[in-house]
């Protein structure tokens, strides 16, 4: 196949993104098919100017040049060309491809859902509104899909109003680099990067700034385990910077001193938290899959997750769950699910063995060869 990958603009992809990016033009290579990537070049958008300015800057580059660069450079394109949307997000480039051979992948709809007002902890100005209903009309004429969860799917469908032609599910694949390894050696590796003692374990959570990853619930979390548990294990925490909501909670802690943040950790010292990890935590509100979930499993480490999709869709019978987060008054919360934490840190070795099996073995729907495999055989559909 002749596949053209439709990517986002240079420097606003984020981790996620580049990552899906990369497995699909890398493992379709792989299989022997030829592979372009297109996206917007930074023209208007390229130098730094003030964040509300650059925003207007960057959608030039996005939705006024780069359709005109596609429709000469797609001139000379074949008939059989699958043109592949990699993210819905970039829904309004849609018309570039509806009549030819085309696929979208789907992720997430948090930022769409928010436009329409359907997520109150995340209110949309009046731009983004409009920007999300233009990414609606685009994408919604599209006929082919693959949505990474299932809850991704129904969503999807919903905002359709239709059956489209193609609209199937194939999940998310982690790296294989997610496996168990020496606990040991992992704790020991953590407590230098952490420059404290985690050589009898730690709490771990992964996750990035944004709302629904509830960063601040696992900090409270933590602070309701400690008052009633006799373990005096260190909460770490990797992704971004902590913001300064976080930074204050942390300081009116009474366990600051054990409470780490790890800022864009190497992959390698990732690896190494999920090993040697007690337990992973991971409240959030909102996903289109969650990564951190799979990985935590694939490494060996019992998860404690939200009982909402599609968290639980990942986590499947492995993982161990907690309510969502309320929007306010969340003092029961947080001493409801410190005592699951306390819990499950208690299991006896069977019990605990047992569950790393079961994560391990739910771990395998995410393997990146099956899950290719399964994209390939979309494509070739189409």
């Amino acid at each position: 196949m002749n596949i053209i990958l439709l990517i986002h603009q240079k420097g606003s992809l984020g981790f996620s993104m580049h990552r899906y990016e990369t497995m699909l033009r890398d493992g379709m290579v792989a299989k022997g098919h030829q592979v372009i990537v297109w996206g917007p070049k930074l023209y208007f958008s390229r130098n730094k100017s003030p964040k509300s300015i650059s925003k207007w800057l960057r959608y030039i580059d996005q939705y006024i040049l780069f359709p005109i660069w596609f429709k000469w450079k797609s001139r000379n394109q074949g008939k059989e060309t699958l043109y592949v949307l990699i993210d819905q997000a970039l829904g309004i480039w849609t018309p570039l491809i509806k009549n030819r051979k085309h696929v979208i992948h789907c992720h997430d709809f948090i930022a769409l859902k928010s436009a329409q007002g359907k997520v109150g902890r995340n209110p949309t100005s009046w731009s983004g509104r409009i920007y999300q209903h233009l990414i609606l009309k685009g994408f919604s004429k599209a006929h082919n899909f693959i949505s990474i969860s299932q809850n991704t799917k129904n969503e999807l469908e919903v905002f359709l109003n239709r059956k489209p032609t193609i609209s199937v599910q194939i999940y998310n694949a982690i790296d294989s680099q997610f496996r168990p390894g020496s606990i040991n050696d992992a704790r020991l590796s953590i407590s230098q990067e952490i420059d404290a003692d985690a050589s009898k374990g730690y709490i771990l959570h992964v996750g990035g700034n944004t709302f629904y990853k509830n960063r601040i619930g696992v900090l409270k979390i933590y602070n309701a385990w400690r008052k009633i548990s006799k373990e005096n294990l260190p909460l770490v925490m990797i992704g971004s910077a902590p913001t300064t909501k976080m930074l204050v909670l942390k300081e009116k802690s009474r366990y600051r001193k054990d409470i780490h943040f790890l800022t864009r950790a190497t992959d390698k010292v990732l690896v190494k938290a999920y090993q040697g990890a007690s337990i992973f935590i991971f409240p959030s509100l909102l996903e289109g899959f969650g990564f951190p979930v799979a990985e935590a499993m694939a490494s060996g480490c019992p998860v404690i997750t939200t009982n909402e999709a599609p968290m639980n869709e990942v986590g499947g019978e492995a993982a161990f769950y907690i309510p969502k987060s309320p929007t306010n008054n969340t003092v029961n919360w947080e001493a409801n699910a410190a005592t699951v934490l306390e819990q499950i840190l208690q299991l006896h070795p069977e019990d605990r063995k047992l569950s790393i099996e079961k994560g391990l073995e739910q771990s395998e729907k995410f393997h990146k060869e099956g899950i290719l495999n399964q994209i390939e055989e979309v494509y070739q559909r189409i």
